[in-house]
């Protein structure tokens, strides 16, 4: 009996001995919280997101938790659910003007501007000393280009609290984008002589020295910032920027390993990487990096652009590896599509076809696409090079090769295609190219000579190289237009006299000089169009585009800038009693009824100022009206000027006159239509779509900026 009583009395003691620690580890909301902000002061904000979740679930009437909660959100981009939760945090907190200011910025991250406006003045309408509130205001400002009134804002800010670390470091920000660079030093200095423990600040500190070329001081902020704090990922990447400029590109990659070591998904360390692989002379390498970085990556265009760029120039035509690069654009293709975006759709056909031009089925595609839209010229020379394509690779072309071989036996898609080229061919006997023996695709229809400059920040943010990059993309994507020839200048310019001294010399037309910008879900092009001859501006373009493909919808709309002011511009190829063909077509913007001036051969000039051509009235030979217009050809009636027929073939054709296009032109040349020039002799749209396209620029231009940038993106991540 003694013994079960002492059994008993030694169960319920252990029962109670390791009772003790389980009851202990349950932790009250408040607990709760106060290791969540631990967290967050560490800037672990997955982390404290948690905790602060399992605060509220104890208690969903903590306010605190909810604003903290809204403020992790914020940090860590997720704008919506940050709204969301301040609008829980104002029901139950009481500091009403923090909660409201964080909803605000979370707005303006929305591009919901006009409901933050109305925060923010509310917020001052009760409390007109508010800081915050002012800083909120401040970047409206920035977002609609008035930096100066922002300065104004953060001064204000300033004078109410002297130590305000957010109202140093964007003063700091602020002035050196004005170009104010002793008056940005002295705001970081102090700034760092407040706050010298805290990484954030060394890492401004960095960008700002960066910025004004002092690598070497931007560099030890650099390193300050990651020694106080170590997990300061972008510090981390701001210090590769950094040591990439200086062309350390072994130290680059080592600190791109370590960034990618600890985020497999870091997609700018991994570009980063692969630039600095190729900067060492290790293409095989850099093109591995690249293809590792995109696929954790894929949206990432401008490693995408990278990797292309060297797959086209490195590695051998027949490499089947080219094929799964061009998968991705020609998926994207067949979205598009889809969509009924033709213009998109012909666009990422060609960059398929750029990575792989060997691939029978993305040229296959591409064919059908044409023919749908009614391009029977452009299709059965696609169908040609797949029918020429499959015979020449030593594939079993379903031809008996001689009487003793066994007969071959076609398969459904070549019985398809050579009955289409068959069919194709004899409609085409009669058209104007069969009548005349003209094969218009061996025609040189190149009239204009480009050149694409670009200048250079010292450091990026998010891509290296991006401005080269986008310069390189710039050209590419005139790739197929028969009509321009673009070039770029492999080295950044330093100024406009070097560009206009380097485009003159080449005997360019026209020159541009390009700067790219970007942020995490924006990107934009700002160009200006000179004259090669006289150094005049003619016109300017800037493109902002944001969301998936920014990347590639800004260089559409940079290239259809570019060609809607080019006049459409040929030449004669043959004159026969009074019939001419010209080498310009459909494809061209020309239907029957255009009219054109036909000058002296290498007599026309481009405009002294303006978009435009000009010419001596001497060198006016005649005028034509076109009658018949095929894809890439037309005939028309010539009429002399003068008693003597002096033309020859070769001289030049000038659109002065183009009327309406039918339906059936415009649908047919839809997919064409931003990859052609479409301007008259002066210079003014001369095709229904270019006159779409003016309108949709003027719509554009007319907005508010309401663009973000990187000094935007730096005062947004200042907490």
């Amino acid at each position: 009996m003694k013994k079960k009583i002492l059994q008993k009395a030694y169960s319920a003691i252990f029962l109670l001995f390791f009772a003790v620690p389980l009851f202990a580890q349950e932790e009250t909301a408040l607990e709760l919280f106060k290791r969540a902000q631990e967290l967050q002061d560490r800037s672990q904000w997955y982390d404290a997101v948690d905790l602060y979740q399992e605060a509220l679930e104890l208690n969903p009437q903590y306010g605190d938790a909810w604003y903290n909660l809204a403020l992790c959100s914020y940090a860590l981009g997720s704008y919506d659910l940050a709204v969301q939760y301040a609008g829980n945090a104002a029901k139950y907190a009481r500091n009403f003007s923090a909660v409201q200011n964080l909803k605000g910025m979370a707005l303006i991250s929305l591009g919901r501007v006009e409901e933050a406006r109305s925060v923010f003045d509310e917020v001052l309408a009760k409390f007109p000393n508010d800081i915050e509130s002012r800083f909120g205001l401040a970047e409206l400002d920035l977002l609609d280009g008035r930096i100066s009134v922002a300065e104004g804002r953060y001064l204000d800010a300033l004078k109410r609290d002297s130590r305000n670390r957010k109202a140093l470091l964007s003063l700091a920000l602020v002035s050196a984008e004005m170009g104010k660079r002793s008056v940005s030093e002295k705001y970081i200095r102090q700034a760092l002589s407040y706050y010298s423990g805290e990484s954030e600040v060394h890492y401004m500190a960095a960008y700002l020295s960066a910025g004004s070329g002092d690598y070497r001081t931007a560099e030890q902020r650099a390193r300050s910032a990651v020694q106080i704090n170590g997990s300061f990922d972008r510090a981390y990447a701001l210090l590769a920027g950094i040591l990439y400029a200086q062309k350390r590109y072994d130290e680059v990659i080592d600190i791109c390993d370590f960034r990618i070591g600890r985020n497999r998904n870091a997609g700018d360390a991994w570009c980063l990487k692969g630039r600095a692989q190729e900067r060492l002379g290790l293409p095989e390498a850099a093109v591995e990096t690249y293809s590792a970085g995109l696929s954790v990556s894929p949206q990432d265009e401008v490693m995408r652009q990278s990797l292309e760029r060297l797959v086209r120039e490195t590695l051998p035509v027949e490499d089947s590896a080219r094929d799964s690069w061009a998968q991705f654009h020609f998926s994207k293709a067949a979205e598009y599509g889809r969509n009924f975006d033709s213009a998109a759709e012909r666009y990422e056909y060609q960059k398929a076809l750029s990575i792989a031009p060997l691939n029978n089925e993305i040229r296959q595609s591409f064919a059908d696409m044409l023919e749908r839209d009614g391009q029977y010229e452009l299709c059965l020379q696609q169908l040609k090079f797949i029918q020429e394509n499959y015979e020449s690779s030593g594939q079993d072309s379903g031809v008996q090769r001689d009487e003793n071989s066994p007969p071959k036996k076609r398969t459904r898609a070549q019985i398809k295609n050579d009955d289409a080229i068959e069919a194709y061919e004899s409609l085409m006997k009669n058209n104007i190219a069969g009548r005349w023996n003209v094969d218009p695709f061996y025609l040189d229809k190149t009239r204009w000579n480009i050149g694409i400059y670009y200048t250079k920040k010292p450091v990026q943010l998010f891509h290296a190289d991006l401005e080269e990059i986008a310069a390189g993309a710039a050209k590419d994507i005139f790739n197929g237009i028969p009509s321009a020839y673009v070039d770029v200048q492999a080295e950044p310019v330093e100024s406009y006299g070097e560009a206009f001294r380097l485009a003159r010399t080449a005997g360019r037309e026209y020159f541009v000089i390009m700067t790219a910008d970007e942020t995490e879900r924006t990107f934009s092009i700002d160009a200006q169009i000179y004259s090669a001859r006289t150094g005049s501006k003619i016109s300017e373009i800037h493109v902002y585009r944001t969301g998936n493909d920014c990347m590639a919808k800004s260089l559409q709309r940079f290239r259809q800038g570019v060609l809607d002011m080019l006049p459409i511009r040929g030449k004669v190829l043959r004159n026969v009693q009074g019939t001419l063909l010209i080498d310009l077509g459909t494809n061209d913007g020309i239907a029957a009824g255009s009219e054109f001036d036909i000058i002296r051969k290498g007599c026309v000039e481009t405009n002294d100022s303006g978009p435009g051509v000009t010419y001596n009235k001497k060198d006016l030979l005649g005028t034509a009206v076109v009658s018949h217009a095929d894809e890439e050809i037309s005939e028309g009636a010539y009429k002399k000027r003068g008693f003597y027929d002096t033309l020859n073939a070769g001289d030049e054709v000038i659109l002065t006159r183009n009327p309406a296009a039918s339906d059936s032109q415009e649908n047919a040349s839809a997919g064409s239509g931003s990859a052609r020039p479409a301007a008259d002799l002066q210079g003014n749209p001369a095709t229904e779509s270019a006159r779409q396209a003016e309108l949709e620029s003027l719509k554009e231009s007319l907005r508010p900026a309401s663009r973000e940038n990187d000094l935007i993106h730096l005062i947004r991540s200042i907490l």
